[in-house]
C-alpha cells in the first residue's frame, strides 16, 4: 500500500511541475515552450557605461558609451554614443576619440567603427571619417567612406585610407591637400 501511495505523490507531484511548466512558461526568460531553450538574442545591456583597456597592467584606452550590448553568442559587442575616448601610449593620452558606434568581435579582434568617427591627437591634427575597421591579425585600419584631415599647417582629403601599423605606413587615395605656407614652414621649423 506504501509503494502504491508513493507512486502516487510522485506521479500527481509530476501532474502538478508539468502543469505548472505550462501555466508559467512566459515567465522564463530562455523558455520558449515545453522541454526546450531559446536564448534571446541580447544577453546584456547597459547604458552610460565607462570602460577602461589594460595590457601588461597599463591604461591602453578608455571610453565611455551610451549604450552596450552584447549579444547571444557573446563575442560580439555594440557600444552607441562613444564619448571621451582615449588611447594611451606609454602612459600618455596620444588620441581622443569619438565614434557614432563601434561593433567588437572577441573572437577575432577586429573592431568596427560607424556612424562617424573622429581622432584628436594633443597638437589639435584631427581626422574625421564615416568610419574604419580595424583588423588584429594584419594591423592594419581601413577606413569607410571619405576621410578629412585637419592640422594647422592645412587640411587633406582622401577617398579612403589605410593605416599599416607594423610597417608604421599610412596610405592615402586621390588626396587633395590645402596648405598654409606660414604654417608649413613654422612647423618644419619647429623639427
Amino acid at each position: 500500500m506504501r509503494k502504491q501511495s508513493y507512486l502516487g505523490l510522485i506521479i500527481i507531484s509530476g501532474l502538478l511541475l508539468l502543469s505548472s511548466m505550462v501555466a508559467f512558461r512566459r515567465y522564463l526568460p530562455y523558455a520558449g515552450g515545453i522541454m526546450t531553450t531559446q536564448q534571446p538574442a541580447l544577453v546584456l545591456q547597459m547604458r552610460n557605461a565607462h570602460f577602461v583597456g589594460i595590457n601588461r597592467g597599463a591604461k591602453i584606452w578608455s571610453l565611455d558609451a551610451k549604450t552596450v550590448e552584447i549579444g547571444q553568442n557573446r563575442h560580439i559587442t555594440t557600444l552607441d554614443g562613444i564619448k571621451n575616448g582615449k588611447i594611451f601610449d606609454a602612459g600618455k593620452m596620444a588620441l581622443k576619440v569619438e565614434a557614432g558606434r563601434a561593433i567588437y568581435n572577441s573572437a577575432g579582434g577586429n573592431l568596427t567603427l560607424d556612424k562617424g568617427i573622429r581622432l584628436n591627437d594633443a597638437d589639435d591634427q584631427q581626422v574625421t571619417a564615416q568610419g574604419a575597421h580595424w583588423n588584429s591579425i594584419t594591423s592594419t585600419l581601413h577606413s569607410k567612406g571619405r576621410v578629412l584631415y585637419h592640422s594647422s599647417w592645412g587640411k587633406a582629403s582622401s577617398d579612403r585610407l589605410q593605416v599599416d601599423m607594423k610597417n608604421k605606413e599610412m596610405t592615402m587615395w586621390n588626396v587633395v591637400i590645402s596648405i598654409k605656407p606660414d604654417k608649413l614652414e613654422a612647423a618644419e621649423n619647429a623639427l
